[in-house]
């Protein structure tokens, strides 16, 4: 290890203890805050410490952002299962050290012969679960992408550290075994998911260790095959069969062989915009993600949020009017831009965002016509990653519910998505077709101050990821906030036309004034479950990593000499 990287290590320890909580104030940072850690070799955050690792060693070894993030995926899907896997789907969005940003789309697509009634009638689908939710998985084919064009490592090597902690196991999390608990019952309904995730008829205990070989075994024929293995392979035989001939449950799907062949990932240019001396680089569609946070920034960008404080009621008011003028535009127009002309340029210019500033209130809760609040308590997870060059990327994915259908095709060991059931009702911009890409709220965003990445993030949590995130974002961008306490600060979210709040870091007076307003408040504590958010960004010029408090710690920097 050089003079140089040694003398920024030190710096890195320095600045670990110096750094302050932003512009949070000793009162609003909550039980369980947490300090970001900061490394000059790079940081990985995400829900999962066994998955952060993998990550966190392809950096020591001199890898990429690129590198880490398809490691840490592939290594999430294994210690994370009920939230992401190579059964589900996602977005990422890049941006270099010189600057250049590009985003790609790796969301599942319904299959061939799925219609706008498919999900209509009676069936397990009514319960997120089952073989004619699942759509054609794209984690595979994404991660092959980002790795094709931006890595610099070999598949072989990155996807070793999963099939290792597949096959030797991992300590069950608490998080794991609550979210089997909770769905003990649906997981029982098929044999492969029941044999490999309620062992011996229960769900893991936490602390025990949990080992998939069949996993593991997928694992490495994905190894040696590559996304051929995947999509034309066993693997995507084994699916097929159990689509036609479910064991256990009589409610066949709809996947074929054709629909794996036909699967390709999309790059897609992102979606930017500027807020107060920030540059914000989105996700756009099919996600609604970066439209939503953009339209909601530019609704905010003339209005001092600091002014009488975070958490007043005026500023709460702002904010959760935001959040629904956002959403109502997200429900009415954003879908698949292969089948629907989204008006993407227009959502996200500011001088639309201040005309329907001129909509609020200032002292009454409005609805704005927001419609549905689609599957709020949807799973799926976030990783960010800054390398020691500078290089940034936010990827989120998904299998959406936790534990996805609740389906594991015999012999293959992994859960299959339920993404279908994210499409809207026939008629709407987001009604069901063949090979479409349902809608999304995944909000894989980095925002960039001087040519630098200060914050790199994303959530989990369905719906409210649009809330969580553009928290985060105001939190920077607005109130001045480091990473750490971005995600600690209390946070609300009125997309559902109620205002959830979290309420313990709130005067009560406050609360008493929203009322007053009209808001109908859903009181949720100090912490919500969920969004669950991760950031990595850049204090004092050293990567630094943080995951929210309310997840798992996943946050690791690369260890240097000292």
């Amino acid at each position: 290890m050089s003079r140089a990287v040694t003398a920024l290590a030190a710096a890195a320890v320095t600045a670990a203890a110096a750094v302050p909580a932003g512009a949070q104030t000793p009162d609003e940072r909550g039980r369980f805050f947490r300090p970001a850690v900061l490394s000059p070799g790079g940081v990985v955050a995400t829900e999962s410490a066994a998955a952060a690792r993998a990550g966190r060693d392809v950096l020591a070894r001199g890898g990429n952002a690129v590198d880490a993030a398809v490691a840490t995926i592939f290594a999430l899907g294994v210690a994370r299962p009920q939230s992401c896997g190579i059964g589900g789907g996602g977005f990422a969005v890049y941006r270099s050290r010189t600057g250049a940003v590009r985003t790609l789309d790796f969301r599942e697509t319904a299959p061939r012969a799925f219609t706008p009634t498919t999900l209509s009638g009676p069936g397990l689908h009514r319960r997120f679960t089952g073989h004619l939710t699942v759509g054609v998985p794209g984690t595979v084919a994404g991660m092959d992408a980002l790795l094709d064009r931006y890595g610099s490592r070999t598949w072989r090597e990155l996807l070793t550290p999963a099939e290792r902690l597949a096959r030797e196991g991992f300590r069950v999390p608490h998080s794991l075994n609550r979210a089997a608990t909770e769905n003990a019952e649906r997981l029982r309904l098929f044999g492969a998911a029941a044999a490999q995730y309620l062992p011996g008829g229960q769900p893991p205990a936490a602390g025990t260790t949990l080992r998939q070989p069949e996993l593991a075994a997928t694992l490495r024929r994905i190894i040696r095959g590559g996304t051929t293995a995947f999509y034309r392979g066993t693997i995507a035989r084994r699916i097929v069969t159990d689509m036609q001939a479910p064991r256990a449950t009589d409610d066949p799907g709809l996947l074929t062989l054709q629909d794996f062949l036909d699967y390709r990932p999309v790059w897609r240019a992102p979606v930017t915009g500027a807020v107060r001396g920030y540059g914000i680089l989105a996700m756009g569609p099919p996600t609604s993600g970066g439209i939503a946070l953009l339209e909601a920034l530019n609704v905010l960008r003339n209005d001092d949020l600091t002014v009488n404080g975070r958490r007043s009621a005026l500023g709460i008011h702002l904010v959760a009017e935001a959040q629904k003028i956002a959403f109502a535009d997200r429900n009415r127009y954003v879908a698949d831009p292969a089948f629907v002309r989204v008006p993407t340029q227009v959502l996200t210019a500011p001088s639309y965002g201040l005309g329907r500033r001129e909509e609020i209130h200032p002292d009454r809760a409005q609805s704005y016509g927001a419609g549905a609040f689609p599957h709020p308590d949807g799973s799926t997870s976030h990783i960010s990653v800054v390398d020691r060059r500078g290089n940034a990327i936010a990827v989120t994915c998904t299998i959406e519910q936790e534990f996805g259908s609740a389906v594991v095709a015999p012999g293959t060991g992994f859960l299959l998505n339920n993404q279908l059931t994210d499409f809207g009702a026939p008629g709407t911009a987001n009604e069901p077709a063949a090979g479409k890409r349902p809608r999304s709220s995944m909000s894989p965003t980095i925002v960039v101050r001087r040519g630098r990445p200060v914050l790199v993030v994303g959530g989990a949590g369905g719906a409210r990821i649009i809330g969580g995130v553009l928290h985060a974002v105001l939190n920077a961008t607005d109130h001045g906030m480091e990473p750490s306490a971005a995600l600690d600060a209390a946070r609300w979210d009125a997309s559902s036309g109620q205002l959830e709040i979290e309420d313990a870091r709130i005067d009560p007076a406050v609360l008493a004034d929203l009322e007053r307003r009209g808001h109908r408040l859903v009181r949720l504590g100090q912490y919500a479950r969920r969004p669950r958010l991760t950031a990595a960004g850049m204090v004092k010029g050293i990567p630094a990593a943080v995951a929210d408090p309310r997840t798992d710690d996943g946050a690791l920097g690369v260890t240097v000499d000292r």
